[in-house]
């Protein structure tokens, strides 16, 4: 079986599996090429029947599972799966466990509910001198024990890459990073925001403040504000509704890993 992997991400074999770039999942190609993190493996990339795309702890799978090498795939670990439901069989031998769960997309479209503007003003965008204070984010919510970057930043490689990179915005109390919006997937025309609260801090309107940010510097850019939660989180979707968000669609995507031994 030919294959291909590839970690610089400016050379994505040329396929129209993710055009038109839709909200959600499709982002993540473009988000490669953006961020430089991640890598793709194709079955022949001269002539491409199955491609996979992975981004932090996100895969994007397309073609047919029957040319996809499963060690490829046990190779990427623990990780949230895109993929159509033929690819099932394939991903339930290869890992221990395979969970689905029903996620909400949303799409900005409404006037969001407004902050204070004293509540806005503690609002800023993040810049490269802010990696220290996203290491202390994370430490404060909970991942001091795992060795891996919060989770807003799993798809830009670290804090420092998420800092630098023009797409996160924070609520600063004093020195504290209190709440973050960012860009979790930046493609081409949508901006998929993350966002996440220092638990001391919370029901101060804080997250609000930096959606509100984070959309209007999408817009600016000319990107279409996108959100997803899984269908149980209700106060992830109650945020995304005060923000002027709406759904478009529920989808099912699939947690999976460990691998399986061989």
């Amino acid at each position: 079986m030919p294959a291909s992997v590839t970690t610089p991400a400016t050379a994505l074999p040329s396929t129209e599996w993710f055009t038109p770039e839709l909200p959600g999942a499709t982002t993540l190609p473009a988000h490669l090429q953006r961020s430089g993190h991640g890598g793709w493996w194709a079955d022949d990339p001269g002539a491409v029947h199955t491609l996979l795309v992975h981004c932090g702890p996100e895969r994007l799978l397309r073609g047919d599972p029957a040319r996809l090498d499963p060690a490829v795939l046990a190779g990427l670990g623990r990780g949230q799966f895109h993929a159509p439901d033929r690819f099932l069989p394939l991903l339930g031998r290869t890992f221990t466990h395979l969970t689905p769960w029903v996620r909400v997309v949303y799409v900005h479209r409404e006037r969001p509910r407004p902050v204070s503007p004293h509540t806005a003003g503690w609002v800023r965008p993040l810049g490269p001198g802010d990696g220290s204070r996203l290491d202390r984010f994370a430490l404060r919510g909970g991942a001091a024990h795992s060795g891996e970057p919060h989770w807003t930043a799993g798809t830009w490689g670290g804090h420092r890459e998420l800092a630098a990179s023009g797409f996160a915005w924070g609520a600063f109390l004093g020195p504290y990073l209190a709440s973050l919006a960012c860009g979790y997937l930046v493609g081409r025309d949508h901006l998929e925001i993350a966002v996440a609260t220092d638990p001391a801090f919370r029901h101060l309107d804080l997250a609000l403040a930096c959606v509100h940010a984070a959309t209007a510097a999408a817009h600016a850019h000319g990107l279409t504000p996108t959100w997803s939660a899984p269908e149980s989180n209700l106060a992830s979707r109650a945020l995304a509704e005060a923000a002027g968000f709406r759904a478009i669609r529920r989808e099912v995507v699939y947690w999976a890993g460990p691998a399986a031994a061989r």
